[in-house]
């Protein structure tokens, strides 16, 4: 009882103690740079959030949730979400040589919150889980988000997408929730930026309304192609 009632006290201190302006020179660290010269009660949460133990992940995203909802930010709230995004894929603990704590859904809750919190630095971590998360949930709310957030400068994002459905389009098997969430995004992304200038978003748009998915994809895919031109007009 003590233990669930001292954490959330700690997450509430670490934002407190974390907060930083947009500007501040130490933006993008490290979980291990933001805490190693932190007071104990930081210690302890970081060794909560990036243990074994997944029910203390869980408890400690709930804890940023709420922060989120209430309108929050903080160099320490990206920290916790960017290393949670990895946990089990670059940020692995072995034990017998198999890695445990390979977390699926804590990496998708941890994708769906960065999309709530936005901006530069949650795009790029939502970029790198696209990048390296063999998980098609996951992938598909990093897609999500990455819609939700809007930023495609450079058609950064919209390149990392449509070599995600490119290659999905390929699979023998095609994950339907995966295409369907990069569809939306891409759609959102062309609404956001007045039309998408990347040449294969189309293409690979055309591709998926013949590939072996569900019919709502194939649909949603033409949809997409049609809704998208009005956003380049």
């Amino acid at each position: 009882m003590m233990k669930s009632i001292l954490i959330p006290v700690i997450l509430l201190l670490i934002f407190a103690h974390g907060a930083v302006a947009e500007d501040d020179p130490g933006a993008g660290r490290t979980i291990e740079e933001l805490f190693l010269s932190q007071d104990i009660e930081l210690q302890i949460l970081r060794s909560q959030a990036l243990g074994t133990d997944q029910e203390m992940k869980r408890l400690a995203l709930r804890n940023i949730r709420s922060m989120v909802e209430q309108g929050v930010q903080s160099e320490g709230m990206y920290v916790i979400l960017e290393a949670l995004s990895q946990e089990g894929v670059a940020r692995q603990i072995r034990s017998g040589g198999s890695v445990v704590n390979n977390f699926p859904l804590i990496r998708r809750e941890a994708a769906e919150l960065l999309g709530q919190v936005g901006g530069e630095r949650a795009k790029n971590s939502l970029v790198r889980i696209l990048r390296d998360d063999p998980e098609p949930m996951v992938l598909a709310e990093a897609a999500y988000a990455l819609g939700s957030i809007g930023i495609n400068d450079n058609n950064e994002v919209s390149d990392h997408l449509v070599q995600t459905l490119l290659r999905e389009n390929a699979s023998s098997t095609p994950d339907n929730n995966l295409a369907f969430s990069i569809i939306i995004s891409l759609e959102r992304l062309s609404e956001a930026n007045s039309g998408l200038a990347h040449p294969e978003v189309v293409n690979v748009l055309l591709e998926t309304a013949s590939s072996p998915y569900i019919r709502a994809v194939r649909q949603r895919a033409v949809e997409a192609i049609v809704n998208m031109r009005e956003h380049g007009r």
